[in-house]
């Protein structure tokens, strides 16, 4: 209920500071620090509606020449965690961009990334992602504006700005996202200026089989996985220690 409280002008400025703060993290601390952990939860708003990023528990200090490392332990939430970090434990700034991207697009829309949407055009399941990317492919992405959100014409292109943002800052590859001080020039600039997005990063696609759902990637090499729990259909294999 309280999301009606929630006007454009509020939800840009969460989105703008949350950016800020992101920018004090990865460039303007005197040690880099990843917060690994960017989601909505984690975003305190004062009584001003000022952001304010908060739970540093899985926070990680990056002191190094390397744009990246990479970590053996892989900790965060799953729907906010970027695909090379989640499935490789490639660690760099990108994986936050890739969280803060998810937000904002949960920002705009108005509804959480683990939410049911219908299945995209392209026959992809209803993800966040899919269900904005469907919406961006067919040049209807104010479609994924919260309904209830009154926006006046000026709004509008801020709000498409900050889909075309969010849509950027989760694509595949870490190196096509933009590092934080290019999100806050681009907050500031206009979105015919932006390079077109391409298709976000954890995408679902239904092949013929109703049983089986394949990780779809830009890349071609794509990895399946079976609801079969065995090929001989009689042991079965349980992934999740006890």
């Amino acid at each position: 209920m309280k999301r009606l409280l929630l006007s454009w002008e509020t939800r840009f400025r969460i989105i703008y500071g949350t950016a800020r703060g992101l920018l004090y993290l990865h460039e303007d601390s005197q040690i880099k620090i990843i917060h690994r952990d960017l989601k909505a939860s984690n975003i305190l708003l004062d009584t001003d509606m000022n952001p304010k990023i908060s739970d540093f528990g899985l926070a990680r200090l990056f002191n190094s020449d390397k744009p990246s490392t990479t970590t053996g332990q892989v900790v965060g939430t799953l729907g906010y965690m970027a695909p090379e970090y989640a499935v490789l434990g490639h660690l760099s700034v990108k994986i936050d961009v890739y969280s803060f991207g998810v937000l904002v697009l949960e920002i705009v829309t108005g509804r959480k990334n683990t939410d049911a949407f219908e299945e995209s055009s392209a026959g992809e399941s209803g993800t966040l992602l899919n269900y904005v990317w469907d919406q961006w492919s067919k040049g209807t992405a104010l479609a994924t504006m919260y309904p209830m959100l009154e926006c006046m014409v000026a709004e509008e292109g801020e709000v498409l700005k900050c889909v075309h943002l969010g849509l950027l800052c989760v694509q595949e590859n870490p190196a096509d996202r933009p590092t934080m001080l290019e999100v806050l020039v681009m907050l500031h600039g206009h979105a015919s200026s932006f390079v077109a997005p391409s298709k976000p990063a954890f995408t679902f696609t239904f092949t013929s089989s109703t049983d089986n759902i394949v990780l779809s990637a830009s890349d071609p090499g794509v990895q399946s996985a079976s609801a079969t729990p065995s090929v001989n259909e009689m042991s079965v294999s349980e992934f999740e220690p006890r």
